[in-house]
């Protein structure tokens, strides 16, 4: 049997060299577009170091502006302590027949805690309710007089969020019961609970997007400023073949440097702030209960803070160059 011919040397050598030069030829292009990034990130640091006062002072002003924000996290952050204290306090009574069995309550309890808007269930025997009654009152003598104790027993269910509408569904789905004689829910106080933090979440947005929105145009304004100084620069690059990203490069490095450096400047002053208050801000909640303690910005906030700055930064810096760029 005779043996396949085999391919003459060398004939598929210039395949193999085809594809090592585009591989080559990528890396080359990969490596080149890494160095311009690096020199236009060299050449926005070097700009700001150069010009030490005005970056400052640019900076300081991107700072306070993100400061406010910040503030107004932590102190919701320290507010919600006592949110999460008051839902504690926000429940459903559902106070049970006199004559209703174990079995009975053991599965409506049981069906409460199954329901996908309550977060717990908290069965209330009639002796616990006298001596509850008894200890806020200071009446106990009196249900000792009567002999028998007239409170009922009843199950207290604890909604999952604080919204009006989540007590309403609960009641809706468990006042009908055999077993069920009276529900209890103060609605109003529920109600305006819920407009009162609605409020105030729209009033944190409203601020968080104001103030944000002024760090955009405080970024935007000082990069323009800067286009405005190398105006000339620019029009030579034009002229000589540079794409606008290459021109834009340096810009974006600055917009997103000025971003970076305020939000860090921004959580030196935060936890310089948070430090000298501290103290006295502790002393104030504990005067509440132990379980309240005074709470910072956590990493997650800190990084996000950061991220935030460089995201701003990095669109206002954005703005201004495709503006400029459009004209030219």
């Amino acid at each position: 049997m005779s043996r396949p011919a085999r391919p003459a040397p060398g004939k598929h050598a210039p395949n193999r060299l085809s594809g090592a030069n585009r591989e080559r030829s990528s890396r080359q292009k990969l490596a080149g577009w890494l160095e311009q990034h690096v020199e236009a990130c060299a050449d926005a640091l070097n700009r700001l170091r150069t010009q030490p006062v005005n970056t400052l002072m640019s900076l300081m002003v991107v700072a306070i502006a993100l400061l406010l924000p910040a503030l107004v996290y932590v102190a919701g952050k320290n507010m919600a302590q006592f949110g999460n204290s008051l839902q504690n306090t926000n429940h459903i009574s559902f106070y049970l027949r006199a004559d209703i069995s174990p079995e009975h309550q053991q599965s409506l309890q049981d069906s409460m805690t199954g329901h996908p808007l309550v977060e717990r269930v908290e069965f209330i025997s009639a002796q616990q309710a006298a001596a509850d009654f008894a200890s806020w009152s200071g009446l106990g003598d009196v249900i000792n007089t009567v002999g028998s104790n007239p409170l009922p027993a009843s199950l207290e269910v604890h909604p999952n969020d604080m919204l009006a509408q989540t007590a309403l569904q609960i009641r809706d789905a468990f006042a009908g019961d055999a077993g069920v004689e009276q529900v209890v829910m103060d609605i109003g106080w529920i109600e305006r609970l819920e407009s009162l933090m609605q409020l105030t979440d729209r009033m944190v947005l409203a601020l968080v997007i104001v103030l944000s929105l002024a760090v955009l145009f405080i970024i935007g304004n000082t990069i323009r400023t800067h286009i405005a100084g190398r105006d000339a620069e620019i029009r030579v690059m034009t002229l000589i073949g540079a794409t606008r990203a290459f021109i834009a490069r340096p810009f974006l490095y600055s917009g997103a440097l000025h971003g970076l450096f305020g939000a860090m400047l921004t959580w030196v002053l935060l936890e310089a702030l948070l430090r000298l208050l501290g103290d006295p801000a502790q002393s104030l909640l504990a005067f509440y209960g132990d379980q309240y303690q005074f709470i910072g910005m956590d990493l997650r906030a800190s990084l996000m803070l950061i991220a935030g700055g460089v995201l701003l930064g990095l669109t206002g810096a954005a703005l201004s160059v495709s503006r400029h760029l459009s004209r030219t």
